[in-house]
């Protein structure tokens, strides 16, 4: 058996094209299942949209988390050379990518806690049903199935495969390799994935003065640690879950 794991942070950009109180009632689609979940959420935000109606989420473990508590924001004041490519940079701002880079210690913490004593963990975006064409049956179908699954490695979503050579700017433009949005397996192999994960941001931020999405960062750590991940070919619709 498997826990999923997921957050949610806000304010973290200054995207205006999908509201916090959207990405909530996205989020909500996956806290329903009824399958072991971890959730890290602001206090505020619990209360404020949780608390009321825990009785929903029989399965969800919640956790405060504040934005404070990810590391990687005690750096922002020191990425001076931080840049990206992209056309929404309300969206994929330094804080932005700290959140994305930040998935793996979210895992590492949950198995920490392991309040389901399980020996599988999945990292599952927290509005991921945006990507399922509102199939709630098929929604909850993959989910189940993925619940019941067990992998001796990192098992990863990708878009494409990773054996092929990167042809371009890795540290400011996105590469989809990886899709981000699911991964997970056996807890010891997630442990080291979140160990190397960590490694590399803090040599990156401190070295480089910059900060990347976590799909460029997953796709060099493939280059250099191929036997830990075990990738599965997908797109950003209902197979991203089928395909697990």
């Amino acid at each position: 058996m498997s826990t999923i794991v997921t957050a949610f942070m806000t304010n973290i950009n200054r995207v205006k094209f999908r509201s916090y109180k959207k990405y909530i009632e996205l989020g909500k689609k996956l806290l329903m299942q009824p399958i072991p979940t971890v959730c890290f959420l602001e206090q505020s935000i619990y209360l404020d949209y949780f608390d009321q109606e825990k009785h929903l989420y029989p399965e969800t473990h919640f956790v405060f988390f504040e934005k404070k508590d990810n590391y990687m924001f005690h750096y922002e004041s020191q990425l001076t050379n931080y840049f990206v490519y992209t056309d929404n940079p309300e969206k994929d701002t330094p804080g932005y990518m700290f959140v994305q880079c930040h998935k793996t210690e979210w895992v590492k913490r949950a198995i920490e806690i392991d309040p389901f004593c399980t020996t599988d963990f999945v990292w599952v975006d927290f509005g991921i049903y945006h990507m399922m064409d509102d199939d709630a049956l098929g929604f909850a179908m993959k989910l189940d199935e993925i619940s019941r699954k067990q992998y001796p490695g990192v098992r990863i979503a990708s878009c494409v495969n990773p054996d092929e050579q990167n042809q371009h700017d890795i540290y400011h433009l996105i590469s989809w390799f990886f899709a981000g949005s699911i991964f997970g397996g056996n807890k010891q192999k997630l442990l080291q994935f979140a160990e190397i994960m960590k490694d590399f941001c803090l040599n990156l931020m401190n070295t480089k003065k910059h900060i990347m999405w976590e799909i460029n960062i997953w796709y060099l750590l493939y280059k250099t640690h191929s036997e830990l991940f075990l990738p599965y070919p997908c797109n950003h619709d209902l197979s991203i879950l089928g395909h697990y």
